[in-house]
């Protein structure tokens, strides 16, 4: 499995960005380490192949609770395929990326990339799963609660 932090043009990194890609890599590790194949989220059942909604989902919570502000659920298609991810000011946060053939990183934190924007993506919502219907809220804190418990 590989990570990628993609850099801004810039001669410095930007701090904030630094942040959210550790925070980002964090989370997916314990996502992986909460093992999600028995978990009772089915969608994380196959983590990271078709696990990017809920998946975005938990993480904007990840990173509000850590301070970063409310992230935007981002929705896109490519090629009949679609895919979730987070937009959080001017990044672009992505922990799933890797279950497409032509992209190896498993966390995408960047303020221009160019891989998303083939999916033509459009801001659905605040992502932010208490906003959701009662069973649906319920079930995503389920996951969320094991998920933090292996930080």
């Amino acid at each position: 499995m590989k990570y990628v932090r993609i850099p801004l043009i810039k001669a410095r990194p930007d701090p904030f960005q630094e942040l959210l890609f550790r925070l980002a890599e964090r989370f997916r590790c314990a996502i992986l380490r909460s093992n999600p194949r028995m978990g009772r989220l089915i969608t994380l059942r196959g983590f990271p192949v078709g696990a990017c909604g809920d998946a975005s989902l938990l993480l904007a919570k990840y990173l509000q609770v850590n301070g970063c502000g409310r992230s935007h659920y981002v929705l896109g298609k490519r090629n009949g395929r679609t895919h979730a991810w987070l937009q959080l000011g001017d990044f672009t946060i992505d922990i799933t990326a890797d279950q497409f053939h032509d992209q190896s990183a498993g966390v995408i934190v960047s303020a221009d990339s160019a891989w998303h924007s083939s999916f033509q993506g459009k801001i659905q919502n605040i992502a932010d799963f208490c906003l959701y219907d009662q069973r649906s809220a319920f079930e995503l804190t389920t996951a969320y609660k094991a998920i933090t418990a292996c930080l």
